[in-house]
């Protein structure tokens, strides 16, 4: 998947939450279509990769994406080089 890009930063980002939350370093990105107002990118931590999935890697961190996902993506040709996370409670 070249069209989708985990920088260095953000891939140690992802890991340190994973981590913390004791986790796979695996981070789904989903795409909902969202009518007239466009599409709504999400991300979360996942458990395990589809069969279906795209995969690029960065330090140990994956970056999935189904298939269908990654064709409105590949369109914005987007790096994500921040991830970030508001503090949660458990």
């Amino acid at each position: 998947m070249s069209e989708l890009e985990l920088t260095p930063s953000a891939a140690a980002r992802v890991a340190a939450i994973a981590s913390k939350q004791g986790k796979p370093a695996i981070l789904r990105l989903s795409v909902d279509g969202g009518g007239c107002a466009g599409f709504q990118y999400k991300f979360g931590l996942a458990d395990t990769i589809e069969s279906d999935d795209l995969i690029t890697e960065q330090g140990g961190v994956r970056l999935v994406v189904d298939w269908s996902a990654s064709i409105s993506c590949a369109a914005a040709r987007s790096t994500m080089s921040r991830i970030w996370a508001a503090p949660r409670s458990a």
